[in-house]
């Protein structure tokens, strides 16, 4: 989802929910899916940001 793209914020959470979309978390660890999501966004964004430095 990544390759040959733009490598911004919603770049990172397309490629992060074509991930997650076959998780199946136990209903007490669903939560974990988004939060996971969250943190792969921030991280790809933040990376990228310092890759242009």
């Amino acid at each position: 989802a990544l390759v040959g793209g733009p490598a911004d914020a919603d770049a990172f959470a397309a490629a992060a929910d074509a991930e997650l979309a076959a998780a199946e978390p136990l209903p007490e660890n669903r939560y974990k899916v988004t939060l996971t999501r969250n943190l792969v966004v921030s991280e790809l964004a933040r990376l990228a940001e310092e890759a242009t430095r």
